[in-house]
């Protein structure tokens, strides 16, 4: 019998931003818990660290995401349930660039064989790229700098 491997969808969204990686690391987690009312489940340091769990809808979905490794002011990653994919696992890394610091967000999806992820997947990445651009936009205003180019 032969397996047949199922092939994951992998999007990564990267904006350089002008403004020091702890001033966008803070603009991130500030807009994560704007965005979903706050944990519902305070995670290891309160409230953003490892175990955290934030909820949200979207068109008519109960998600969760809960934060699996939390290294400020790094990484972030977490899982997202109740979507209509196997597997919905986001990474959002900060690389020091002198003064301003790159943020790269990946996401990696294992899509439902049977289509009904597509949609799901398509919004994903729309709403992450706004998302991306809206934490540039706060952090660059935090900090009084603007971007000078786009990393992608």
């Amino acid at each position: 019998m032969t397996r047949q491997r199922r092939a994951c969808t992998s999007i990564v969204i990267e904006r350089e931003i002008a403004a020091p990686r702890q001033v966008v690391w803070d603009a991130l987690l500030d807009m994560i818990a704007t965005a979903t009312g706050g944990s519902v489940v305070e995670g290891e340091p309160p409230p953003h660290g490892l175990g955290a769990v934030f909820e949200f809808g979207t068109d008519g979905m109960s998600l969760s995401e809960e934060v699996i490794s939390f290294e400020p002011p790094w990484r972030r990653v977490y899982e997202l349930t109740g979507a209509p994919v196997a597997l919905y696992q986001g990474t959002t890394l900060f690389t020091d660039r002198g003064a301003a610091c790159l943020m790269a967000w990946s996401l990696l999806i294992d899509p439902l064989p049977d289509g009904r992820s597509n949609d799901f997947v398509a919004d994903a990445e729309a709403f992450l790229t706004r998302f991306a651009d809206a934490v540039t936009a706060r952090a660059e205003a935090e900090a009084g700098t603007t971007t000078t180019r786009r990393a992608d």
